[in-house]
């Protein structure tokens, strides 16, 4: 026999949403950590994550709650040679297997299928807390890009206009005219597509913090100049995937204790009482009820079979994932590395706008060709995506190593 617990879970997306909060307490955000205080409190995923480790708690009260006694009652009356004669039985039997033998099983089953669920509550509530900081941090990015993208369309319009009128071109001319117009094109493609993921980021927050929520500026995580330093030995947690698997294993070895039991006759017992008549005369007698499956036809042969198999594979999935384990922790911790050490060779958005202001005045002094600039403007909107990147990369990496150390995911901003 395999029960299986099947909880269902909504998972919110960064796509555009449809739900949203009454009442919002965010009337007094000043920083990006109120923001993100105010986003954690109304998160569905996360005020619904106690209700689905409930719904675990109420199963395994219910599948290990005592049997009840099961009474039963017969009567017969007759007449023989014109005397009532008759009998009335009464008997009350308890099963001794669900109360001694297979609640035991059951308990294990239960508390292990729990374990599972509380791991996946916390993966969820790790996973919209990760999510929300995410949405703050691309969001930045978003407005930053879309400045960077509208200033380069500007400075082409200003190119085009100064090859578009005159009446006499150059080769070259003409050619940059024509660089002009397509660089143009790509950008326009650019920035409509930067809009729609801003929308759809705006969308997210509006769900869970009402209709009348305006972004500011001010509230967002700018891009950090100082990462923080963490070393391998402080990554002592075990992860997510790790500890479900763990807990799978558990409930792999109370299925095999369950169909063990299972393949046991199925025994009742409990007093009886039978009070007979016959004319004027009445006896009372008292005895024990015993019934007990005969396994004749089934000792549960497929169903330990099946558990057997069930744990050998729980327990060889176990095995690969000990040894998995601490790869897991270096290869996120490895990622970070890389990251904030590309981080901080890059330049910042100061020295990025300073390097765009000094092109575009090059081109007005006419010290610059119009291929030139469209290259330069390619080469910083290029650098300042793949900045963005590796900003990204280093903060998933971070939100996970600060879980795995048993830090709160809020520190990363």
């Amino acid at each position: 026999m395999r029960i299986r617990l099947c909880i269902f879970v909504s998972f919110l997306m960064a796509a555009p949403l449809s739900f949203s909060t009454e009442n919002s307490t965010c009337d007094r955000i000043k920083s990006s950590q109120d923001l993100y205080e105010c986003l954690t409190k109304n998160h569905p995923d996360i005020t619904s994550a106690s209700l689905h480790l409930e719904v675990a708690k109420s199963l395994n009260d219910k599948i290990t709650q005592l049997p009840n006694p099961e009474l039963s009652v017969r009567s017969i009356q007759g007449n023989n040679a014109g005397e009532n004669v008759g009998s009335t039985e009464v008997g009350l039997s308890f099963n001794l297997s669900d109360t001694l033998l297979k609640r035991y099983a059951l308990k294990k089953w239960g508390r292990a299928e729990e374990k599972i669920s509380s791991i996946t509550v916390k993966e969820l509530e790790f996973q919209a807390q990760s999510q929300s900081l995410k949405n703050l941090y691309r969001f930045r990015q978003l407005l930053d890009e879309l400045e960077t993208v509208t200033e380069a369309l500007e400075t082409f319009k200003k190119i085009e206009h100064q090859y578009q009128y005159r009446k006499v071109k150059s080769p070259e001319q003409s050619v940059i005219l024509n660089l002009v117009e397509l660089a143009q094109g790509d950008y326009e493609l650019q920035k409509n597509h930067l809009i729609t993921e801003k929308t759809e980021i705006d969308t997210f927050l509006k769900g869970i913090l009402g209709e009348t929520f305006e972004m500011k500026k001010e509230w967002l995580p700018s891009l950090k100049r100082q990462w923080p330093a963490i070393s391998l030995s402080e990554i002592s947690k075990p992860t997510f995937e790790f500890q479900k698997i763990s807990a799978e294993k558990e409930k792999s070895e109370a299925e095999k204790k369950l169909a063990n039991v299972e393949s046991w006759p199925n025994i009742s017992a409990g007093p009886i009482m039978e009070r007979s008549t016959s004319g004027t005369n009445q006896f009372i007698s008292y005895g024990v009820n015993v019934t007990i499956d005969l396994p004749v036809f089934s000792l549960n042969q497929a169903g330990r079979t099946l558990a057997d198999k069930n744990l050998l594979k729980s327990q060889r999935t176990y095995e690969v994932s000990l040894k998995k384990l601490e790869f897991d922790k270096k290869l996120i911790h490895q990622r970070y590395l890389l990251a904030i050490e590309s981080l901080k060779k890059s330049i910042n958005n100061k020295n990025l706008k300073k390097k765009h202001d000094q092109i575009d005045a090059l081109f007005r002094q006419g010290l610059t060709s119009g291929t030139s600039v469209i290259e330069a403007h390619r080469q910083i909107v290029e650098f300042q995506k793949s900045q963005h990147e590796h900003e990204m990369e280093a903060l998933d990496a971070l939100l996970h190593l600060n879980m795995l150390s048993n830090k709160d995911v809020v520190e990363v901003l």
